[in-house]
């Protein structure tokens, strides 16, 4: 497999590019986005206006990823070759017109004025040719979407498998008449575990699938086995902590809650969880804390997305956090 692009001029560092923009310019479905985005695996790195978008840097990224999860490479690789390449990105923060990127099987290479580096090393390696990303990222806005992979064949590799089975979990919808939908999408994460049992995200969503159908110690045993795979995935973690909180087990979910917001600051779910779960113990002032960071956080993915459950949330969640600062005013 080969993969290569060139970074744009300059100005593309200032661009910030939506999920809908994106999508289009990777061939990626917006819901796959969302789900790199909320497991942590890559997300928006601009923020304007309570909204979140994509800069140039994190179009790289994803581009990488893209092409190395189609090849086959284990979510756990990808992880650590992207880590690699964003170590290297900030060193050349001021060339981005002249760099590039490439990857021929396991090797990923940067390129820029002062030769063509590994990744993960830093050794200087090959040249390779390039493409234009940002020229494709300027001209996409007027291309159709083409992300209907409906009939495509079989997967060959645990990454198609788990996409595969994203999809049929997509459909499915956690209706708990649907056996078949859910034996289906089932099937389909299983099929991905048994070529690669180390695929975190697969075990996550079976957990997930489990856990809508009231099935909690399959759940769990799911989300254990993804933290085991990958203890960094805050998805999992936050999985297993709301399940706590289901069961009564206040001080397991709020230790859960902790664990997620170590790994992602910013995750207003889990902010709202830990403050649910520190209010069960009687902990209103750092409830108070994580409600506010809740509101603040959920309100812009509440104007992005148009959400009026989140909405809902976010009002009863301010209503709350508004009784809760009268009473810690009172001597």
């Amino acid at each position: 497999m080969q993969m290569s692009m060139t970074e744009g001029d300059a100005t593309a560092r200032e661009d910030a590019y939506s999920v809908p923009h994106v999508a289009r310019l990777l061939d990626v479905p917006e819901h796959r986005l969302r789900y790199w985005s909320q497991s942590g695996f890559i997300s928006p790195s601009v923020r304007r206006g309570g909204r979140v978008f994509y800069s140039f840097r994190d179009l790289i990224e994803l581009k990488v990823a893209k092409a190395l999860l189609e090849s086959g490479m284990p979510l756990r690789r990808v992880r650590r070759s992207l880590g690699a390449l964003g170590r290297r990105l900030p060193e050349a923060q001021h060339m981005l017109s002249s760099l590039r990127i490439r990857c021929e099987g396991d090797e990923l290479v940067v390129e820029h004025a002062q030769g063509a580096y590994e990744a993960e090393s830093g050794q200087l390696v090959l040249d390779f040719d390039t493409s234009n990303l940002e020229k494709e990222a300027a001209e996409v806005y007027a291309l159709p979407w083409v992300g209907d992979d409906s009939n495509a064949p079989a997967p060959s590799t645990a990454y198609g498998w788990f996409l595969r089975g994203c999809e049929l979990e997509a459909q499915w919808g956690g209706s708990p008449v649907d056996q078949a939908g859910f034996e289906a999408a089932r099937e389909a994460y299983e099929q991905a575990l048994c070529l690669d049992p180390e695929l975190a995200a697969a075990w996550t969503n079976l957990g997930s699938m489990f856990a809508e159908m009231g099935a909690d110690d399959e759940a769990r045993h799911n989300f254990s086995q993804a933290l085991r795979c990958d203890p960094m995935q805050a998805e999992a973690q936050m999985n297993l902590a709301e399940l706590h909180l289901r069961d009564g087990d206040s001080d397991e979910a709020i230790d859960g809650y902790r664990k997620v917001l170590s790994i992602a600051p910013d995750n207003y779910e889990a902010h709202y969880g830990l403050a649910r779960a520190l209010l069960d113990v009687g902990g209103k002032v750092q409830a108070a804390a994580h409600l506010q960071r809740f509101c603040e956080g959920a309100g812009g993915a509440a104007n992005d997305d148009g959400d009026p459950e989140l909405s809902a949330r976010i009002d009863a969640a301010r209503a709350v956090l508004t009784k809760l600062e009268a009473e810690l005013q009172e001597p």
